[in-house]
């Protein structure tokens, strides 16, 4: 608005002024911008195609990140009244160790699956990474995001397989291997996407002044573990513990459990 002002008047001091301006703004927004895109890019197992990413690689990325976010905040002279990056910062640490927990989860699985064992090598650093960044590009509608998940594609697709390995991959059944790659890569979720249907809901609640009380709080919990499912057809609990527990329906496992009801109150007769 004030850079358009000037241009009317034809004030070149002004438009010099507010022009510097606007491109401070803009540098700060852009570095903003580029920043979250960033983090989001850490927050997954892998990095650079198929090299395995940890959780100390991420936090460490991360924070690095979050101090570019610091430069835009004292840039621009933003007072963070709610300590929300202080908050943001103290959630890294719980949002990183999923990648740890992953790939222990990943080895147990291949240590246990009835294959040779130069095939083991090619499914957990050939085969996997591959599966898990196309498992990626299909939960995401968001371009930049997109672009980013496309080049770590490139880079798996770019590995030259030995040709030892083709052989025994050749004489075994390629897709029961796709359908154990595309098991284990679901049951990767990052920390905001395994709470955030419950907590969108309880935010909900929240913004429409309706209290809830502890028992509710359970019931929701239990409902989005063992009721709702993705687009596997799993619960989560499903997909965390796998084969290992088999969860009985829970509806039906309520209709099985569920006591007598209790009567209706008698009515007051009035004269």
């Amino acid at each position: 608005m004030e850079l358009e002002k000037a241009s009317q008047k034809g004030d070149i001091e002004a438009i010099s002024r507010s022009s510097e301006k606007y491109a401070q703004i803009q540098f700060n927004v852009d570095l903003y911008v580029e920043t979250m895109g960033n983090i989001t890019g850490f927050l997954h197992p892998y990095s650079d195609g198929n090299n395995c990413n940890t959780s100390e690689q991420a936090q460490q990325n991360i924070n690095n990140e979050l101090a570019k976010i610091q430069q835009v905040v004292d840039n621009c002279n933003i007072t963070d009244k709610n300590n929300l990056f202080g908050k943001a910062q103290n959630q890294v640490t719980d949002a990183v160790s999923v990648i740890g927990l992953w790939h222990d989860i990943k080895c147990e699985f291949v240590d246990e699956m009835q294959i040779p064992d130069k095939t083991k090598l090619w499914f957990e650093h050939l085969f996997l990474p591959k599966i898990y960044w196309e498992q990626a590009i299909q939960r995401t509608k968001h371009k930049p995001t997109i672009i980013r998940i496309n080049k770590q594609l490139e880079k798996c697709k770019s590995i030259t397989e030995n040709e030892y390995i083709a052989k025994e991959i050749a004489a075994l059944e390629s897709e029961r291997l796709r359908d154990f790659a595309v098991a284990l890569c679901r049951k990767f979720q990052r920390a905001s996407s395994q709470v955030e249907g419950r907590n969108g809901y309880l935010s909900l609640i929240n913004h429409n002044q309706r209290g809830f009380d502890q028992n509710r709080l359970n019931v929701m919990t239990v409902v989005h573990n063992f009721d709702t499912r993705g687009i596997d057809r799993k619960t989560p609990a499903e997909r965390l513990l796998g084969n290992k527990i088999e969860f009985e329906n829970l509806f039906e496992f309520i209709v099985k459990n569920i006591g007598d009801l209790p009567r209706p109150r008698k009515s007051k007769l009035t004269g």
